[in-house]
């Protein structure tokens, strides 16, 4: 179970402004975030295991060993991201921007990958 709400989240981004959010190792399963604004946010070792990530800024953001097991990434913008040794199981990413991104060591098992920008 999550230990933020979408509201919270929202707050938490709003409160940073253009400083890095700090989201390091927080449990959001399951949350609503999409359309949301994480750039350049710190999301290492968070656990977004089922979340709907749909149309999300993530642009520069850090996902280095976070769970996203069956997140929906749909046309998220994960563009100059690190998301080394994430663990993408039956993640949806299909048509999301990757330019730029760093998989390595990521778990990609079971994901859409369709249509998806990548350099």
């Amino acid at each position: 179970m999550a230990e933020l709400t979408r509201q919270e989240v929202i707050k938490i981004i709003a409160v940073a402004g253009y400083q890095r959010v700090n989201l390091h190792g927080v449990d959001l399963s399951g949350l609503d975030l999409s359309y949301l604004n994480l750039s350049n946010a710190d999301l290492c070792y968070a656990n977004l295991e089922g979340a709907n990530l749909l149309h999300t800024m993530l642009y520069d953001s850090a996902l280095f060993s976070a769970n996203l097991t069956g997140a929906t990434l749909v046309k998220a913008n994960l563009g100059n991201m690190d998301m080394i040794g994430a663990d993408l199981t039956d993640a949806d990413m299909s048509q999301a921007n990757l330019e730029r991104s760093v998989l390595c060591g990521a778990t990609l098992c079971g994901t859409n990958m369709e249509g998806i920008l990548y350099d």
